[in-house]
C-alpha cells in the first residue's frame, strides 16, 4: 500500500518537478545515426542541457550547455542547432554567437558573433546566418564572414521572418541555400509602414522601451519581396514583389535542379492561394497550384520534393479535409493521395511513399502513418492509441516518438520503423504516490452534433456528492494536429491538483474547434466569440444534467484566445458561471494583428458590425461573475492595451474585477517563481469563488 502524498504547486514547478522534464528540440543528423535534443531548465534564466543520442549504441550523453537568448518581440527563442549535410559537424547558437563543433560536440570554436538561424551550405564548407537584419556567410575553414545583403535596419529585414510571419504564418526560416550552394533565396521585409508598438520594461534599473512592428487589423502590413542573392557576386535579384497587391509571401523552397524557387503566395484577404515556380534568373514564372475559398485558405508548409526531383507532395484542405496531394513539377498534374483521415504534417517523403502525422483512429488521436505513392493506401505505424509527436531524420530507420494519452504520462522513445526495438529517452517518474484522479473522454450533444469533451475527477470521487467544476477552455482556431483541449493526451499535473482540492475539471471543444474538417473552422467567420462560446454553453447544459455537479458553482478559465473566450462568455452569457480567470485576453479584435484577425473577421473598415459584436468591451456592463484578469507586462502577442481597455470598460460600467500583472513576462509566464505564483493564485481564486 503506497501512502498518498498531497500534490502541491511547488512539486509541479520546481528545479526537479514531480513529472520530470521531457526532452524537446529534436534534431536528427541527415544520416539518421545521431540525434541532438534539449533538456530545458525549469528556470529560463539558466542554460538548457544539450544531449547527443547515438542510434548505434542506444546511448545518450551531455555535449554542451548552450546559453539561449530570447529574441524579444520576434516571438521565438534563440537556441537553434543545425547539422552539417555530411552529419559530421553541428552549428549552434550559444549566447547569441554562432559556434561550430564536431558531431560529438567537441573541438568547438566560435564562428561569428551576434548570429541567428544558422544554415549549412550543401557542401558543408560554409554556414549562412542572419546578423543585424542582413544575411552573412562564414567559411568554416577560414572562419571569415562575408555580408551578402545590405540595407538591414529597424525597418528592413533581409532573410529573417518578422514577428507577423513567424507568429501567424508559420515561417520559421526566411532564407534557403540553392541545391548547388551558389545562391540563397530570401524574403525581404519592408516594415516602414507598420506601426511600432512600445513594450516597456518598467523596472527602474532597466526601464527600457522595445518597439515592436505590429500591424493591427486593417492597418498596413509589411511589404515583402522574394529575392535571390548570388553568393559569389553578392548581387541580389527580385523574383517577385508582393507589395503592389499587398500579398503574403509565405513558405518557399528551391526546385531540386536549382533553376527555380517555389513560393506560396496568399492574398491579403487570405481567400486565394497559389504555388508559383519563379525562375531563378527572373525570366519566367509558372503557377503550379491554386485554390480559393469564400471563407479563407489556411497556410501550409512548403512543398516537399520526392527523391526523383520531379514531383512533390503538398497539403491542402481544398476538398474539405486536410489531405496529401502528389504534384508533377513539369506538368502541374495533381493527384490526391490520402482519404478521409486529416493529415497534420508531412514527416518524410520517399521514393515509394510518404510518412505523415494524421488524426487516427479518431480526431482526438495523432498517429504516425505511411501513405503509398502508388496506391494511396494508408498504414498506421504508431503502436499505441493516443497522441504521438514524432521527429524523423531524412534517412534511416530510427525516429523519435513522444507519446502520451489520457492515462499515460509522457513517454519519449527512439523507435525503429522496421522492428520492435526502442530506446527510452524519457519516462515520466512514477506518480502513484500522489493518488491522482482519473480523466475520461466524453461526447456531449449539441445542435452541431456530438462535441468532444473530457472530465477529470478526484481519486475519491463520490457520485452522490455535488462538486464545483472548473471549465478550462481555449476555443479558438488551431491547425490540424494541434493539441486541442480534448485531445487524447496527458493533461498535466495541475488538472489533478485541482481535482485533489475537490474540483471537477472539464473541457469541451466547440463546434468550430474540431479541426478534422475545414467546414468547422469556417464557423469562426465573423463569429469569433459567439461560436466559441457555444461549445462552453453546450458543455454547461451537459454538466447541469449530471447529479454530481453543483451547477451554481462553475468557473471558466482560459489563456490567450481562451482568455478572450472567458471574458466574452462572462459578459455575453451572464449568470452561467460564478467566476472566471481570463489570461492575456484579446479585448477587441481591432487590437489584434492583421494576418490572424482578418482571416476570420475581414478588415474592420468593411466589417464594422462583426468587429462590434465580437468585442468584449460593449457588454462589460453585463458582467455578473467574479473575474480575475492576468497578463505579462511585456506581452508581445496580445498587447497590454487589451487588458487596459478591459479594465477601463469595467470601471466605466461600475464593475469590480481583479487584475494581476506579471512583471517582464511575455505572452506566457515562465520561470519557477512566476509559475508558482500564477498557479497558486489560480488555485486560491477557485477556492475563494467556488468553495465558499
Amino acid at each position: 500500500m503506497i501512502a498518498v502524498v498531497p500534490l502541491t504547486v511547488n512539486a509541479i514547478f520546481s528545479a526537479h518537478p514531480a513529472a520530470g522534464i521531457p526532452p524537446t528540440g529534436f534534431r536528427w543528423s541527415p544520416d539518421g545515426r545521431r540525434l541532438i535534443y534539449i533538456i530545458a531548465s525549469p528556470d529560463r534564466t539558466k542554460p538548457p542541457v544539450v544531449r547527443l543520442y547515438d542510434a548505434r549504441s542506444g546511448r545518450s550523453r551531455t555535449i554542451l550547455h548552450a546559453k539561449a537568448q530570447v529574441r524579444g518581440s520576434r516571438s521565438r527563442p534563440i537556441a537553434q542547432i543545425a547539422w552539417s549535410p555530411h552529419s559530421d559537424e553541428i552549428a549552434y547558437l550559444n549566447g547569441g554567437d554562432l559556434w561550430v563543433a564536431d558531431a560529438n560536440g567537441e573541438h568547438a570554436f566560435r564562428l561569428a558573433a551576434g548570429a541567428d538561424d544558422p544554415q549549412w551550405s550543401p557542401d558543408g564548407s560554409r554556414v549562412a546566418y542572419v546578423h543585424a537584419n542582413d544575411l552573412y556567410v562564414a567559411s568554416v575553414g577560414t572562419r571569415h564572414s562575408e555580408r551578402l545583403t545590405f540595407g538591414g535596419s529597424a525597418t528592413r529585414i533581409n532573410g529573417d521572418p518578422d514577428w507577423l510571419y513567424s507568429e501567424e504564418l508559420d515561417v520559421a526560416h526566411a532564407y534557403a541555400w540553392s541545391p548547388r550552394g551558389n545562391a540563397i533565396a530570401y524574403l525581404s521585409f519592408d516594415e516602414s509602414r507598420v506601426r511600432p508598438f512600445p513594450i516597456q520594461d518598467y523596472l527602474p534599473i532597466v526601464n527600457t522601451v522595445e518597439y515592436q512592428r505590429y500591424p493591427l487589423a486593417g492597418a498596413p502590413n509589411p511589404r515583402v519581396s522574394l529575392r535571390v542573392v548570388d553568393v559569389r557576386t553578392r548581387l541580389s535579384r527580385t523574383l517577385y514583389d508582393g507589395a503592389p497587391h499587398d500579398e503574403y509571401l509565405v513558405s518557399f523552397v528551391w526546385t531540386p535542379d536549382g533553376r527555380g524557387v517555389v513560393d506560396e503566395i496568399l492574398d491579403r484577404a487570405q481567400q486565394h492561394l497559389r504555388l508559383v515556380d519563379f525562375a531563378r534568373d527572373g525570366r519566367g514564372r509558372r503557377t503550379l497550384w491554386s485554390e480559393s475559398s469564400r471563407y479563407f485558405v489556411d497556410v501550409q508548409p512548403a512543398p516537399k520534393f520526392l527523391p526523383d526531383g520531379k514531383r512533390f507532395v503538398y497539403l491542402s484542405a481544398r476538398d474539405g479535409v486536410q489531405a496529401l496531394y502528389l504534384v508533377d513539377l513539369a506538368s502541374g498534374n495533381e493527384r490526391r493521395l490520402s482519404g478521409s483521415a486529416p493529415i497534420a504534417s508531412i514527416e518524410r517523403a520517399g521514393a515509394a511513399g510518404v510518412y505523415v502525422s494524421a488524426l487516427l483512429p479518431t480526431r482526438r488521436n495523432l498517429a504516425l502513418a505511411y501513405v503509398s505513392l502508388r496506391s494511396g493506401s494508408l498504414r498506421v505505424v504508431s503502436h499505441e492509441t493516443g497522441w504521438h509527436d514524432v521527429a524523423m531524420p531524412k534517412h534511416g530507420d530510427a525516429y523519435v516518438d513522444a507519446f502520451s494519452s489520457f492515462t499515460q504520462p509522457p513517454l519519449v522513445r527512439v523507435r525503429q520503423l522496421h522492428s520492435q526495438h526502442n530506446t527510452v529517452l524519457f519516462a515520466t517518474p512514477n506518480l502513484a504516490r500522489f493518488g491522482l484522479g482519473a480523466t475520461r473522454p466524453l461526447e456531449i450533444p449539441s445542435r452541431w452534433g456530438p462535441l468532444d469533451a473530457e472530465i477529470t475527477v478526484p481519486n475519491n470521487f463520490d457520485p452522490q456528492r455535488r462538486y464545483p467544476v472548473v471549465v478550462t477552455a481555449y476555443g479558438g482556431p488551431l491547425p490540424v494536429g494541434s493539441a486541442i483541449p480534448s485531445a487524447d493526451r496527458w493533461q498535466g499535473l495541475y488538472t489533478f491538483l485541482l481535482a485533489q482540492y475537490g474540483f471537477l475539471v472539464f473541457s469541451v471543444d466547440g463546434p468550430a474547434s474540431n479541426d478534422d474538417r475545414v467546414a468547422n473552422e469556417h464557423l469562426f467567420r465573423y463569429r469569433m466569440g459567439e461560436i466559441a462560446m457555444a461549445g462552453q454553453l453546450a458543455g454547461v447544459d451537459w454538466l447541469k444534467k449530471q447529479p454530481y455537479v453543483d451547477s451554481s458553482r462553475l468557473g471558466l478559465f482560459g489563456w490567450s484566445y481562451g482568455g478572450y473566450l472567458t471574458a466574452f462568455t462572462l459578459t455575453h452569457a451572464p449568470n452561467v458561471f460564478r467566476s472566471g480567470i481570463a489570461g492575456a485576453p484579446p479585448a477587441d479584435w481591432h487590437y489584434y494583428d492583421t494576418a490572424y484577425t482578418e482571416r476570420y473577421m475581414g478588415v474592420p473598415q468593411r466589417e464594422a458590425a462583426a468587429y462590434r459584436t465580437t468585442s468584449v468591451l460593449p457588454d462589460a456592463k453585463r458582467l455578473s461573475a467574479e473575474l480575475l484578469i492576468m497578463q505579462g507586462s511585456s506581452d508581445d502577442n496580445v498587447h497590454l492595451m487589451n487588458s487596459i481597455a478591459l479594465l477601463r470598460a469595467f470601471i466605466g460600467a461600475g464593475k469590480q474585477v481583479d487584475y494581476f500583472l506579471f512583471p517582464g513576462a511575455r505572452h506566457g509566464v515562465t520561470g519557477i517563481p512566476a509559475l508558482r505564483n500564477l498557479y497558486t493564485r489560480m488555485l486560491l481564486w477557485w477556492e475563494h469563488t467556488l468553495l465558499r
